[in-house]
């Protein structure tokens, strides 16, 4: 993974799309939501993208935001289902 991979997957992230997002918690736990994107806020070296629920995911918890996989995750993709 290069910075341009992560500069390109965070420039993608549109405030005020509503997207499926699927992430991570801190438990590791896969998760799959339908949620309306505020943008991305750093603070303290950490980055998190903010939803309108207030809801704030660290930006490296992200597996993928409307198909578009993070290049944190390359081979995700291959492991996930719509189950």
């Amino acid at each position: 993974m290069t910075t341009t991979d992560i500069t390109d997957f965070k420039a993608a992230i549109e405030p005020r799309k509503y997207v499926r997002l699927e992430y991570l918690t801190d438990l590791n736990e896969f998760i799959k939501a339908d949620a309306m994107v505020v943008g991305i806020n750093a603070q303290n070296g950490l980055e998190t993208l903010v939803l309108t629920d207030g809801q704030q995911i660290p930006l490296d918890r992200v597996v993928s935001i409307d198909g578009r996989l993070s290049p944190l995750y390359p081979g995700y993709a291959n492991y996930s289902c719509d189950c």
